[in-house]
């Protein structure tokens, strides 16, 4: 007859080795998962600063010489370093019937066609993960006045 009160050493090792097999599949992910966090808290980061930045720049007025839009057909674009990332500030005048930059674009300030297109772009230096883009529109017109 067979002893019925404890397990052999051959279940046990079984045993040992079904649960070392399922245990390694969840260890192997965790690096994935740790190297995904990293990049998502990075993301974040970026748009922290590009938020904060267009926050900025919308609390200034239409003609702040930062708001300059002159220089070229692609307006006026600045690059900021801010710790681990690069800033970039575009600002170019936006036709206001189309919605799109003048076929003759503005060479002096007499020239402006009140609408002024402001994208903040955000990116790490070292180039990991995605970029963070936020575009708004300034108007000259004041609210209520036309």
């Amino acid at each position: 007859m067979r002893n019925e009160h404890g397990q052999s050493l051959t279940e046990l090792m079984v045993s040992i080795a079904i649960i070392t097999t399922a245990l390694s599949g969840v260890i192997a992910i965790f690096p994935y998962i740790i190297q995904k966090n990293v990049r998502i808290q990075m993301q974040n980061k970026a748009i922290i600063i590009a938020n904060n930045e267009w926050e900025r720049l919308r609390s200034l007025p239409y003609y702040d010489t930062e708001l300059d839009a002159l220089g070229g057909l692609d307006g006026m674009s600045v690059i900021k370093p801010i710790n681990d990332y690069l800033l970039r500030i575009t600002v170019k005048y936006i036709d206001p019937k189309t919605g799109k930059v003048p076929n003759k674009y503005p060479q002096d300030i007499s020239e402006d066609t009140g609408l002024k297109e402001i994208a903040v772009s955000v990116k790490r230096k070292d180039n990991v993960g995605l970029q963070a883009n936020l575009v708004t529109y300034f108007s000259k017109a004041r609210p209520g006045k036309g």
